[in-house]
């Protein structure tokens, strides 16, 4: 268990550490910190409910021992091991959802010398064992426990930082019944008893109503991992029994791992929505999530708990396929055998926005490639409990010294914006949940925020906002936020240039060619540079040449004419070098012949020709 915690699973949790002052003295204990009285408390709670009747008692008499290979995960070394176990599993299932059934099970403790009736009837012995209704993939069950005891970890870094109230994720294991056909495995977790509370979910829903009010702690434990991972990821899905969770999500930067109810930064962006920084997350300086002044005012939640799902169809499961209704299963041992959990368990699709790229090639159709700052994930690792990642955008983007850069007299003290790309992928994504109107009651788009959340993604370096802001300044064609537009006053040429140059700079590569003509042709304001004309339509070529797929963008064979071009014309800062130009003049063409447009390709030949020309006289 976390540090602080004895969690007593048969209907009683005690915080051994800051257990109230009754609560010890009805035990005949003090108050203490130190380890054995704390032993001493522990072993009168259990004495206690060693006396209650063990209503799980029939499956003692009525099912087989049998012998089952345990599998947990080491959350440190991130691997899976195993030991032997002994277990009986009732055959009848007393609860469901609509992908997995719930089994009442007993498992015999390590710490017993002999399987006898008295070790059985133990309250610790009560657990539930869960399976899937159909035959599913064995590795399914695998990434179900490595997804929680990941969450597991990111709970034990949140009491690291000595929060008020301390946390907890169960423990949840597999068991492979080796003795029957197939080996078929279970999921076994602990049970608990009470008042079980979803406080919120992976697409933005705050728990709130009549009889559970927010509360600050498991909020303040979704905005915490956010930070303390540097933000790479999101622990959502925040459930359970007091601060007991179990069955949570967690949101990826990049989407992988972690199954169909990991959003990335599209869930993210849907927590941050409806997320207000409490008196937790102030005394654990996070810092807050930057919202416009009509975003804040929104008191109403998103959603109504319902678990998304990234396929965009409705669906009765949750991440990694678990159905909702096995999470919210009363594991109380009391539950009659043919009832079922009532709740409104369904699941809801997030809608399917078409993310763009943000890739190097800047191809409007790959979501895939996202133009991360590699140096910015290279830093991760330097984020934890007690050195956290901003999730505001000033101080996350804040100047800072580059260690990479070899301190000499012309670049002493020298320091380079910071990017924070996931960060600004976050704004992009609810720039593009206002322009559709996700959050209005009449699904109209709120511009006034889809552009603040623009504006802020294009701070953060994310080279797509770059590039979609240049284009509403410099009123280009851009595929995203096509009919936002800004206002005529605020129009500005020079700053459309700088954020194209930003976007260029970044990797996108369209803004490259744009930034590669207006240089060429003195467009957008810019002065004629022929310098950094070559320089520019010289990296489209390179970035261009790793890719086949250029239907979107001027091929390739005719930046290398314009480069021919600029070195047979010379000037504006570029010298005049024939040799060269008709050396490009000469590749120009056999790439258009390459692609059957001869008439070109016969064009660039003569050019060629007549450069080199220049050359012997």
């Amino acid at each position: 268990q976390s540090t602080g915690w004895t969690s007593l699973r048969f209907g009683k949790m005690a915080e051994v550490d800051k257990t109230n002052e009754t609560e010890l003295s009805h035990h005949g204990v003090k108050r203490t910190t130190s380890t054995s009285k704390k032993w001493k408390f522990c072993s009168a709670v259990v004495h206690d409910y060693t006396q209650q009747e063990d209503q799980w008692a029939y499956i003692v008499e009525t099912f087989p021992t049998e012998k089952a290979i345990r599998w947990r995960y080491d959350m440190i070394k991130r691997e899976f091991f195993s030991d032997e176990v002994e277990v009986k599993i009732d055959n009848k299932p007393f609860a469901n959802g609509a992908m997995r059934e719930c089994f009442r099970a007993k498992k015999l403790s390590k710490f017993a010398t002999t399987s006898t009736d008295d070790d059985w009837h133990l309250p610790f012995a009560n657990v539930v064992a869960k399976k899937y209704f159909k035959e599913s993939d064995r590795q399914a069950y695998f990434d179900d426990v490595k997804l929680q005891m990941d969450a597991k970890f990111w709970a034990e870094e949140y009491n690291k930082a000595n929060p008020p109230k301390k946390i907890d994720i169960m423990q949840m294991m597999i068991i492979e019944l080796a003795e029957r056909p197939n080996r078929p495995l279970y999921h076994v977790e602990s049970i608990i008893e009470g008042d079980y509370v979803k406080y919120n979910s992976n697409s933005g829903y705050v728990e709130s109503n009549a009889e559970h009010v927010a509360r600050n702690t498991p909020q303040a434990f979704s905005h915490f991992t956010f930070e303390a991972s540097g933000h790479k990821c999101m622990v959502v899905d925040v459930q359970g029994v007091g601060d007991l969770y179990t069955d949570p999500q967690i949101h990826t930067y990049d989407g992988e791992g972690y199954g169909s109810g990991n959003l990335a930064t599209k869930g993210i962006a849907l927590f941050f929505n409806t997320h207000r920084c409490n008196v937790i997350c102030d005394a654990l300086g996070l810092s807050k999530f930057d919202l416009t002044v009509k975003e804040r005012k929104r008191t109403t939640t998103t959603g109504d708990g319902k678990t998304c799902l990234r396929s965009g169809s409705m669906s009765s499961m949750d991440s990694e396929g678990k159905s909702t209704a096995d999470r919210d299963v009363f594991l109380d041992s009391g539950i009659d055998e043919d009832s079922h959990d009532t709740r409104d368990n369904r699941v809801c699709a997030v809608p399917e926005i078409r993310l763009p790229s943000t890739g190097s090639f800047g191809t409007p159709d790959d979501t895939h490639d996202r133009a991360w700052d590699t140096e910015e994930l290279k830093r991760s690792h330097q984020y934890s409990a007690s050195n956290r990642r901003p999730s505001c955008v000033a101080a996350a983007t804040s100047s800072r010294e580059r260690e990479d850069i070899p301190r000499t007299d012309d670049n002493q003290g020298r320091k380079t914006e910071e990017r924070a790309t996931i960060l600004g992928q976050v704004h992009f994504d609810l720039a593009l949940y206002h322009y559709m109107g996700r959050f209005e009651e009449d699904k109209t788009a709120d511009n006034v925020s889809a552009l603040f959340h623009l504006k802020t993604a294009a701070d953060c370096g994310l080279s797509i906002a770059e590039f979609t802001l240049a284009c509403l300044h410099l009123n280009l064609f851009h595929d995203e936020l096509r009919e936002l537009e800004l206002n005529v006053n605020l129009v500005s040429e020079s700053e459309g240039l700088v954020h194209l140059e930003k976007a260029a700079r970044h990797g996108n590569i369209t803004a490259v060619l744009h930034v590669a003509q207006a240089y060429h042709h003195g467009l957008y304001g810019a002065v004629k540079d022929w310098m950094k004309a070559e320089k520019y339509y010289r990296k489209y070529t390179e970035h261009s040449s790793a890719t086949s797929d250029l239907e979107t963008h001027e091929p390739l064979y005719q930046i290398m004419a314009k480069i021919a071009e600029l070195y047979q014309h010379g000037g504006y800062g570029l010298d005049k070098d024939p040799l060269k130009s008709g050396e490009l003049y000469t590749e120009a063409a056999e790439a258009a012949m390459s692609s059957m447009n001869g008439r070109l390709a016969n064009r660039w030949f003569m050019l060629a020709e007549e450069v080199w020309a220049e050359c012997d006289e």
